[in-house]
């Protein structure tokens, strides 16, 4: 036998990874459906908070350095803060 015949290793076939995206929406604490959107203007350094279930939509000031999660935990802990 010669080297030419000789066949090559058959090479492992890879399938590309599906990751599962973050979702877009958050929890809305009045009506436990996770339809909350953060919308954020830095330049008027404005977050505002929209729930397309309930139609809940709150304005909040927005921090240096503060991001939509940031955001969203401080409008979740006075929302629920509220609440009697």
């Amino acid at each position: 036998m010669t080297c030419d015949s000789m066949g090559r290793r058959k090479r492992r076939t890879t399938f590309p990874i599906r990751r599962r995206r973050k979702s877009v929406f958050l929890r809305c604490p009045s009506c436990q459906h996770n339809s909350i959107t953060v919308e954020i203007s830095k330049r008027d350094a404005k977050a505002v908070i929209r729930c397309f279930n309930c139609g809940l939509v709150r304005e909040m000031g927005l921090k240096p350095g503060e991001g939509k999660l940031d955001v969203y935990t401080r409008f979740f802990d006075a929302f629920v803060e509220s609440q009697p």
